[in-house]
């Protein structure tokens, strides 16, 4: 029987219910994170709660970041995989009588996780690249936050899939943002380069990596990012999910190849994720070892 956390109790994933009209289901009002699983414990869980906490706060949700600690925790101990996906979803509330964009001042918002057995990627992916395609009419909404008003993602990858692409890029015109699901950067000469803040979610693998590439010499910048700038330098993206993946084409013709690159910065990401997970079972005083695997 599969269990899932909602509002800090252990409930059979049949059993899970919140309102129809809950927020999330009226609005699309709510906030998520996806983090990857490694031996039961999270990867770079830190910075992933801080983000939510930063975001409900910004958004007026009320949220105790250490009950949800001690919830996810009970999760993982009793559902967390070898190698998975951890979901956590921060709803906006009941509604009363489903009506009115205001929120009430006595709202609850809902938690709710749930983890999930998950395979590492194709490594020929991180040898090879991957295809992306561009959706120039295509943009989240409030793109500093992860929002649940997800319809650009999703209709990003239903083209991606229809395309026979890895992943979609969102773009205004010429102007790249971010991927349906990844975030983007730009090889440069010097180093690597992010889309402006506010442009598009700073994903934390994103900002986990650029500290990296820092430190093995290479120069980081937040700059537009256009189509052009692709063709002439290469791209990387990079995720909870995905870690550091080469882009191979953009809209089926070939980029420069940033293999190398996105290889040296993997290694270096495996390295935090390994350290947070350590953090994670020392701070429980667990001692199991973790499982390192190889995506290249």
């Amino acid at each position: 029987m599969s269990l899932v956390l909602l509002d800090g109790e252990l409930v059979a994933a049949e059993e899970a219910r919140l309102s129809v009209f809950d927020r999330s289901v009226l609005y699309g009002e709510s906030l998520f994170e996806t983090l990857k699983v490694v031996d039961q414990a999270p990867c770079l869980w830190e910075p992933h709660l801080a983000r939510l906490t930063a975001s409900a706060a910004a958004l007026g949700l009320p949220f105790e970041p250490g009950a949800v600690e001690k919830g996810v925790r009970l999760l993982l101990d009793a559902e967390g995989p070898a190698h998975g996906v951890l979901r956590m979803q921060l709803t906006g509330g009941t509604q009363p009588g489903g009506r009115g964009l205001v929120a009430p001042s006595s709202r609850q918002p809902h938690f709710v996780a749930s983890v999930s057995a998950a395979a590492p990627l194709d490594p020929a992916f991180y040898s090879e690249g991957v295809g992306v395609i561009v959706a120039p009419d295509l943009a989240r909404s409030l793109p500093r936050h992860k929002s649940g008003s997800y319809l650009a993602g999703v209709e990003g990858k239903r083209r991606a899939e229809r395309a026979g692409a890895f992943e979609c890029l969102l773009a205004r015109g010429e102007e790249l943002l971010e991927g349906a699901f990844s975030n983007l950067l730009l090889v440069t000469e010097a180093g690597l380069r992010r889309v402006p803040s506010g442009s598009a979610l700073e994903g934390v693998t994103m900002v986990t990596v650029l500290e990296e590439a820092v430190g093995l010499g290479h120069a980081a910048e937040e700059a537009p990012v256009s189509v052009p700038d692709a063709r002439v330098g290469g791209l990387l993206l990079t995720g909870s999910l995905v870690g550091v993946l080469p882009v191979s084409t953009l809209d089926g013709a070939p980029l420069p190849s940033t293999t190398q690159t996105a290889r040296s910065l993997m290694d270096r990401l495996r390295q935090r994720e390994e350290a947070s997970v350590r953090e994670w079972r020392e701070s429980s005083g667990g001692t199991a070892p973790i499982t390192r695997e190889r995506q290249d």
